[in-house]
């Protein structure tokens, strides 16, 4: 609205303007934070901007674009179809749990875990999460903005105020992928609905001062608006393309972003074991890079504030907000640390989860059910992995049935109800770790 009323010399400063009022509001005033940009992350903030940019998307095709674009029928069905799944899956991913990992119910069971983890030398940071006080599956991480460890993390994204986990992992690519295709049409009959119109480029129509080609000029004189709007949504395609590029590439390959990122670091999917204990207590020193910002994917991380502190050594442009930003757009997988490295060793690593790229799909999709695993309650690997462990345990459900079905027959015969029936092993059972 203020590009429509006002010079775009003018109408930019003053647009942004707004924008740093209504964001020092939100985070100074409603939130009560001493900062800009790390409260956000944990409230619904950037949540809300991808509502309201739907919104006035959904507003820009009602008003304008059906009446003035009544010859592209099957784009405009195609993005009504883009724009439903998009608003669905958002809520969704919103709304739904992302996988948190069961906790002990009782302080007998806890400590029946400490002590089988302890006996077998496996109670480190990647087997237990000292601030929930239970078992880390694999694939698991504890994330410090829910406060709870998800299974089958991937990362935690502020734009959906929701982990992305083995439950919601789904819904967010479904998101991704259908507003991608959703700013691609909507594009599109913007494109239409300006070449539809008469743009006037006489001098008198246009701004003397628009920087832009005399095209371009008459567009936004003509409905500055509805080119602030597609402009905006243009925008968003600069990140959320490579955000669901990369997403696709690591569901091929049976990956997570945080085990991509463990890969670099580390050189293992599933980090450094044995160090993490010493990095969720006691005193710590950290050797930063100007700018940089905790990061919730390291093993070494705290995974909640805990007894001793912190040393973070800033630099010149300490608090210029450039991770912040690299974080908010997901771009900071690919250029912190040792990301590239990690992408590298993704291509060529031994990954005991992998089932080629048709059972990985279905393994995505299914939430485990090709590995035949729960990932809520995966702690071990098989030895002889995960597709013979699952035809085993079919085969011995169905040995059990069999004997079931033996049993009660002869019981009926007998009159005996003491029959002995096999135990039927319906979930995972871990065998041993990778």
């Amino acid at each position: 609205m203020t590009l429509t009323l006002l010079p775009w010399y003018t109408g930019i400063i003053l647009a942004m303007a707004e924008f740093f009022g209504m964001h020092h509001i939100v985070t100074r005033v409603l939130l009560n934070k001493s900062t800009y940009t790390d409260s956000v992350q944990q409230s619904p903030y950037f949540a809300g901007i991808i509502c309201g940019s739907m919104v006035w998307v959904a507003y820009c095709w009602v008003t304008r674009l059906v009446n003035q674009t009544q010859s592209h029928a099957f784009t405009h069905l195609s993005f009504a179809l883009a724009m439903g799944l998009c608003a669905y899956n958002f809520f969704r991913s919103i709304m739904l749990d992302p996988g948190t990992c069961p906790k002990p119910t009782s302080d007998g069971e806890l400590k029946t875990i400490i002590e089988d983890l302890a006996s077998e030398g496996r109670l480190n940071g990647q087997t237990f999460c000292i601030t929930c006080m239970a078992r880390k599956p694999l694939r698991s991480k504890h994330c410090r903005t829910c406060d709870k460890c998800i299974a089958r993390s991937d990362h935690h994204c502020p734009w959906i105020w929701n982990c992305v986990g083995s439950n919601n992992h789904r819904q967010f690519i479904l998101f991704i992928t259908t507003l991608v295709i959703g700013i691609i049409l909507f594009d599109y009959l913007t494109y239409a609905f300006f070449s539809n119109i008469s743009l006037s480029t006489s001098p008198s129509d246009i701004s003397k001062s628009c920087p832009l080609p005399t095209e371009l000029c008459a567009i936004t004189a003509s409905d500055p608006f509805l080119f602030s709007v597609a402009a905006w949504s243009t925008l968003q395609l600069s990140w959320t393309i490579v955000l669901l590029a990369s997403q696709f590439w690591q569901i091929a390959r049976q990956m997570t972003s945080l085990e991509v990122s463990n890969l670099g670091r580390y050189g293992f999917m599933g980090g450094r074991g044995g160090s993490s204990m010493s990095g969720q207590m006691g005193h710590r020193h950290q050797h930063r890079q100007a700018g940089a910002s905790p990061d919730p994917d390291d093993g070494m991380a705290l995974e909640s504030p805990a007894p001793g502190h912190v040393h973070q050594h800033a630099g010149v442009c300490a608090g210029c907000g450039s991770s912040f930003l690299m974080n908010l757009l997901g771009l900071d997988r690919f250029t912190k640390g040792k990301a590239t490295t990690g992408l590298a060793r993704a291509g060529k690593t031994t990954n005991p989860f992998d089932l080629g790229l048709v059972g990985n799909c279905k393994d995505f999709w299914t939430a485990g059910r090709e590995l035949g695993v729960e990932y809520d309650k995966l702690y071990d690997v098989p030895l002889e992995g995960f597709k013979e462990a699952k035809l085993r345990r079919e085969r011995e459900d169905d040995d059990d049935d069999h004997s079931s079905r033996k049993s009660i027959r002869k019981s009926l015969l007998m009159g005996l109800g003491l029959g002995r029936v096999g135990s039927s092993r319906t979930g995972y059972e871990p065998v041993s770790q990778a």
